[in-house]
């Protein structure tokens, strides 16, 4: 019975898939690997555990589930960030790695230029899901290595699409007619699905708001997964492929305003997904085909991730990006992609391609995600190699772009990053007259700071000779405004060891660094978390009528404690309990005497406000200008700030007694 064996076939890989899952866990391996090697143990290539001809259907449900979490999570958000350098390198990166790759394939195979181009670019892309998973497990998507790496993934994502679009009308008879026929067909497909993603946005927030957002989340995920399967129904039906189909639901779906609902419904279920689709892609794996070409296929694999990591750090280096992150990105993108999977099983679908290279490619690539998935962890290791070994042979220090000579009088201030931080800070030690430098690897940002006349140094700031030009030796204060733990570890450290008896404020995001920064050294460390958290909690309590000492002492002994209360650690409770005694027995209020306030022209024995409400006056602030404790015939005029003094509830009452 058919459904009897799908139902198996679910519980074999789920079931695998978790014990394989928990064994890459205790091995610190990455989990992706072993999903592909479980896939080969349990596919027809293996211990046929799993039958044949249903192995395509599931790397093809795999697929579409996965490529609708890809078109959800796609956000230009790092290329507004990143600017125009990024473009320049995701240009550079994709259009080398494509053209070599290209004129490789065409020179050691019967393929024609078309068929080349089509296999260059599906080996220029990078796997999106290897590299995204890694990065969130490692908390580095908001570095700059990370916000490098998910912008060029999402300008490669953006352009396979875009191809695929155009896949069909390549599809021509062998004797090279049928160009009109296919591009016919293709562009009424093509109309076909710009008329429905039309439609699609006209319609989808209208039905989102009256029938999915009333559903609550229930609907939400049913909803998702409609969009998910329709997407990829309609594709099929349009004469596209249907993973891609479900890329553009997602895509739809992310411009909505329950994007952020609806990924946090469906998202969940993303690990779930990769695996499906990589234990599938596994089950395809041929081990007898890859032994019989060992040779072959190690080589060429070998060969990509040597070309596409020299090819991605030297485009990224070519945008003005410094080396150690361009290093990082290049071990990040040296993998194939499953988006150049998605490309030739379309491509082999249409007849484009001859049915063996479908076979060759998925070997091909699960080796290079296999190899190229043990880069990411060991990033650290193998960019100080590199590095090292470039610095031995090249001078790569960053360079000084407007240096600011030690001659400059006053304080003076190194900021680190030129971020939104960076430069917030920077504007108030402007208005202050208060002299910086920056240091900031970003060149688009680089180029703002310099905009902005800010003395500016683009380099790596976890190189010492970057601190020196950045005058680190005359420095006041040294502030770390980065998002990025260990090369903000990297600098403190430097810094201590250029600098001693230097000033450090660190910026962190984690509140498990606080410690580890304090002990290498920083004076102080701001954590956005619990600044926020404080912030909110000080809004609060002055909306409270808490007095302002009261809100401005409570602030202090958090700071000063290291945000122990706010980390859940011990803090002295006799402090806190007569802190809690005073909130509920006094506080203070200014209130502004509006022009239809009922005591305006009266004096303060007049208003009997101390009789009425247990309120007394112990100033009066007019014109800038403060009169404290006022005789009782002071008159109270508009536009005064009374300054009140009383009980939480006797001041309720004397803002009814001022009031309109």
């Amino acid at each position: 019975m058919d459904h009897v064996d799908i139902l198996k076939d679910v519980v074999i890989i789920l079931g695998a898939t978790l014990l394989v899952a928990r064994i890459s866990l205790l091995l610190r391996a990455p989990s992706i690997i072993g999903f592909i090697l479980t896939g080969v143990a349990i596919g027809p290539f293996g211990g046929k555990f799993i039958k044949e001809d249903g192995v395509e259907n599931l790397a093809e449900l795999g697929l579409v589930l996965l490529l609708f979490i890809i078109g959800l999570e796609l956000s230009p958000r790092p290329l507004l960030r990143m600017g125009r350098s990024l473009l320049v390198a995701s240009g550079l990166q994709i259009g080398i790695t494509a053209f070599l790759a290209a004129i490789a394939v065409n020179m050691v195979t019967s393929l024609s230029f078309v068929q080349s181009a089509i296999l260059g670019i599906a080996i220029a892309l990078s796997s999106t899901a290897i590299v995204l998973k890694q990065l969130s497990d490692s908390g580095e998507t908001d570095t700059l290595k990370g916000m490098l790496i998910t912008g060029i993934l999402l300008i490669q994502d953006v352009l396979v699409i875009a191809i695929m679009l155009f896949l069909p009308i390549l599809a021509v008879d062998d004797d090279g007619g049928g160009w009109r026929a296919s591009a016919q067909e293709g562009l009424v497909g093509l109309s076909g699905m710009v008329l429905l993603i039309i439609l699609s946005r006209m319609l989808l927030p209208l039905f989102m708001r009256h029938i999915v957002r009333p559903g609550g989340k229930e609907f939400g995920t049913l909803f998702a997964i409609l969009m998910a399967f329709g997407g990829a129904w309609a594709a099929d039906a349009a004469g596209w492929s249907r993973p891609l189909g479900a890329c553009i639901a997602g895509l739809l779906l992310s411009r909505t305003d329950m994007r952020h609902q609806l990924a946090a419904e469906i998202l969940p279920f993303r690990d779930a997904f990769n695996a499906l689709f990589f234990v599938s892609i596994g089950m395809l794996f041929d081990p007898t085909l890859a032994y019989s070409k060992f040779p072959f296929f190690a080589a060429i694999i070998v060969a990509t991730l040597l070309l596409k990591f020299a090819v991605s750090s030297i485009s990224v280096s070519a945008a003005r990006w410094p080396m150690i992150p361009a290093i990082q990105v290049g071990l990040g993108l040296c993998t194939v992609s499953e988006f150049g999977y998605v490309l030739l099983n379309e491509a082999d679908n249409l007849g484009i391609i001859p049915p063996y290279i479908l076979e060759h490619f998925i070997v091909y690539t699960l080796g290079t995600m296999a190899i190229g998935a043990m880069f990411m962890p060991l990033a650290k290791p193998i960019t100080r190699l590199v590095s090292g070994t470039l610095e031995r042979g090249f001078n790569l220090d960053a360079h000084e772009e407007t240096e600011q000579e030690s001659a400059s009088k006053g304080q003076f201030v190194t900021v680190i990053g030129y971020g939104v931080n960076g430069r917030n800070l920077c504007r108030i030690l402007r208005s202050t007259q208060i002299s910086y430098s920056i240091v900031e690897m970003n060149p688009d940002l680089a180029q703002e700071a310099r905009d902005d006349g800010a003395t500016v140094i683009s380099g790596d700031a976890t190189r010492i000779s970057v601190l020196t030009h950045a005058g680190i030796q005359r420095s006041d204060a040294l502030v770390i405004a980065i998002n990025d733990p260990q090369a903000t570890i990297r600098i403190l450290s430097q810094a201590k060891s250029l600098r001693p008896d230097l000033y450090i404020l660190a910026r962190t995001h984690f509140d498990s660094d606080l410690d580890s920064l304090y002990d290498l050294g920083a004076d102080e460390v701001i954590s956005e978390d619990f600044e926020t958290s404080i912030e909110i909690a000080a809004h609060l309590l002055r909306r409270l009528d808490v007095p302002d000492n009261i809100v401005e002492g409570q602030i202090a002994s958090i700071r000063a404690g290291r945000y122990a209360m706010l980390r859940g650690m011990p803090t002295d409770r006799a402090v806190i309990n007569e802190l809690g005694k005073f909130l509920q027995t006094t506080g203070t209020r200014t209130h502004y005497i509006e022009d239809d306030s009922p005591v305006i022209g009266n004096t303060i024995a007049g208003t009997d406000l101390r009789a009425r409400t247990g309120v007394t006056i112990i100033a009066i602030v007019r014109n800038g200008k403060p009169t404290t404790n006022p005789p009782p015939d002071f008159e109270i005029q508009a536009a005064d700030i009374l300054v009140l003094v009383g009980s939480h509830a006797q001041l309720d009452k004397a803002r009814a007694v001022l009031g309109p």
